[in-house]
């Protein structure tokens, strides 16, 4: 069963194994459907990571 990770750029899910990109930011890894996600997450990677806010919907 393949594990799905989430673009943080456009939201969808893509499966690591096949993403076209990947950058590490803080310690996370962040995998992207598009070399253009990846290309605009490395630009401002503050833009799409949001710290943990609490009050967030589940």
């Amino acid at each position: 069963m393949a594990t799905t990770v989430k673009d943080i750029v456009c939201g969808m899910d893509i499966d690591p194994a096949t993403s076209a990109g990947k950058s590490e930011y803080k310690g996370q890894t962040y995998y992207f459907c598009s070399l253009g996600c990846k290309k605009a997450f490395d630009k401002e990677p503050e833009k799409y990571v949001k710290p943990e806010e609490h009050g967030q919907h589940h």
